[in-house]
């Protein structure tokens, strides 16, 4: 990696830790299962994906979770030999209510297994862990207020946790009512000097949020903000293309040098396709004891901490899916992967059996995706699908939401016979539309691809392995499928957390088909059209 975001796609809220020479960043991940990808690196700049926190359904319960609700802003950290992930899982619909339970889950080794999550509290969002050097152990999380006539996001509570009980114990305080920008959460609390540090996400997660600090000798407060904050923001430099900055954490380097890992976004005409991504900046540690960073607005570049290169094994555009299992990069919406998905059936094909859910479904719809990491990109597959009923389909989807997607798709329509569709859903209308059908031989492999260039989608189709490509409708807004056009142009007021994926879907609301087969699904990222990015 050479250039930000150090963690492209769909990966907000990062938190980032040490142990030894090695170090971790946990993203939230909502709704999609499982729960809290870790990453890990040796020079900051090359991260690969290693596990998840969350992989046990006896441990989280993401049914009937809410669009860009479940995972918010986990906090990873390590401390006496062990790692300890702090969590929440927002539930609610669409207008969440706010309900956040907080757990706390701990692992010897990050890749598991972790350990039956603790219940803490449900006070507010965005818990975090400090450990102070007595031994002590403080939740700070955001204090949340359901009340007329008070901000809901009230600043920042304080309250210790007992490893021995278990549980929070003692007096919980608001230590940190925010600056003027508002909206604080994400609160994580550090330790230098002497002081304790508060890193706070304020202006809320659009185009004026921040990054603020504020600092006190005593943990409980008075909390004095930082004089220049705040330490890292976009609001106020609207010509750069990374928007949307702040949310973060801090890990120190070496001597006074410190790596930041925070949100911010690569919108192209102010809408992110791509979500919030994870960027890394430089700063250290000043003689007067205030953290500064090497820069205030977001930078392409990424930081020199002198750590010896450690690249990562590369991300193969392919999976011919010829092991035991998918690979990390593959996600689930709701459910276990495995739960839809087996490539013993069939050995060197994905086997997704159908369920009753369409797209639109909060329940159980049989959807696996990767998170779309560039712009431009290029994804196809080769589906062996004999669909006999009208609601049978299996094909291509391209997905944010459960009211924003797109899907290329085989059927068997009762008009045209078999037949290549291309079925969409752009915002609260109560159906899809259909934008293209198109009367196939009956064949039992078809290609399946689409292609974006940051802008539009093309979907295309070919009936076999070696048949021409053929165009399926007409260009497709690829920006609908944006936390934006969630939030702003959806007539409903909604939360647009998450970013899209492109994947593979089945559905069968009779449940007497033959489950589709994919023989193989890649993706590939191409540099964009106009905006400088990949």
């Amino acid at each position: 990696m050479t250039a930000n975001p150090i963690l492209p796609g769909f990966n907000p809220d990062p938190s980032i830790c040490r142990a030894g020479d090695d170090f971790y960043i946990a993203t939230s991940s909502f709704q999609w299962w499982p729960g809290v990808p870790i990453y890990h690196s040796r020079d900051l700049r090359h991260w690969e994906l290693v596990s998840y926190a969350l992989t046990d359904p006896a441990h989280l319960d993401l049914r009937r979770i809410g669009d860009s609700a479940g995972i918010w802003a986990p906090c990873l950290s390590y401390a006496d030999g062990l790692f300890w992930l702090i969590f929440t899982v927002a539930s609610g619909g669409r207008q969440h209510t706010y309900e956040c339970p907080n757990y706390l889950t701990t692992a010897a080794d990050v890749r598991g297994p972790w350990s039956a999550p603790v219940y803490l509290n449900t006070t507010g969002n965005d818990p975090s862990l400090f450990h102070d050097d007595d031994g002590r152990k403080w939740l700070v999380n955001t204090e949340f207020v359901w009340a007329p006539g008070y901000r809901a996001h009230n600043g920042t509570l304080l309250q210790e946790y007992s490893v021995a009980e278990r549980r929070l114990v003692g007096p919980c305080r608001n230590i940190f009512g925010g600056t003027a920008l508002g909206t604080p959460e994400g609160s994580k609390l550090h330790k230098h000097g002497g002081w304790y540090y508060l890193i706070t996400a304020e202006g809320g997660t659009e185009y004026g949020h921040a990054m603020t600090v504020s600092r006190s000798r005593d943990i409980w407060g008075p909390y004095e903000v930082h004089p220049q904050n705040p330490i890292l923001t976009a609001k106020d430099d609207p010509a750069n293309p990374i928007q949307r900055a702040g949310h973060g954490d801090i890990v120190p380097v070496a001597g006074n040098r410190v790596a930041v890992v925070y949100l911010a976004s690569r919108p192209v005409e102010q809408r992110s396709l791509l979500g919030r991504e994870t960027f890394l900046a430089g700063g250290r540690w000043d003689d007067d004891g205030w953290l500064r960073l090497d820069a205030r607005t977001p930078q392409r570049e990424l930081p020199d901490f002198g750590l010896p290169a450690a690249p990562v094994p590369e991300l193969l555009p392919r999976d011919d899916f010829d092991g035991a299992g998918l690979g990390l990069r593959w996600t689930s919406l709701r459910q276990p992967i495995g739960e839809l998905a087996d490539l013993t059936t069939r050995p060197g094909w994905l086997t997704l059996q159908g369920t009753p859910s369409p797209p639109d479904s909060f329940i159980r719809p049989s959807l696996v995706a990767q998170r779309i990491r560039h712009h431009a990109f290029s994804s196809e597959t080769l589906l062996d699908f004999a669909p006999t009923e009208m609601q049978q389909w299996a094909g291509l989807i391209c997905y944010y939401d459960t009211r924003h997607w797109y899907l290329l798709h085989r059927q068997f329509d009762q008009r045209l016979g078999p037949c290549i569709a291309l079925y969409c859903r752009r915002g609260p209308a109560p159906r899809y539309e259909n934008l293209a059908q198109i009367p196939i031989a009956d064949v039992p492999g078809v290609r399946l691809g689409v292609d974006c260039d940051g802008r539009l989608l093309r979907f295309r189709w070919a009936a076999s392995e070696d048949g021409a490509w053929q165009p399926v409708g007409e260009p497709q807004d690829a920006l609908v499928l944006s936390d934006e056009f969630v939030e702003k142009h959806d007539p409903i007021p909604s939360f647009g957390f998450t970013g899209a994926h492109v994947g593979l879907y089945s559905y069968d609301i009779t449940e007497r088909a033959i489950p589709p087969a994919f023989d193989w699904f890649e993706v590939h990222g191409h540099a964009s059209v106009g905006d400088g990015w990949s």
